[in-house]
């Protein structure tokens, strides 16, 4: 599986009501959401150049 592509409520589906998944599954996913946490939701502008003083 490639747990990068999946949407977070598929993750949550895995990790917390398929009771028919692999346990190991079960703990891909959970790291997968605990992963997406983890990452800064902010926007980087990398459009804005640095102007420096002569």
């Amino acid at each position: 599986m490639n747990w990068n592509k999946a949407t977070l409520g598929q993750l949550y589906e895995i990790a917390y009501n398929d009771d028919g998944a692999a346990p190991i599954y079960k703990r891909n996913a959970l790291a997968e959401i605990q992963r997406r946490r983890e990452r800064p939701m902010s926007k980087v502008n990398h459009k804005i150049k640095a102007v420096y003083s002569r």
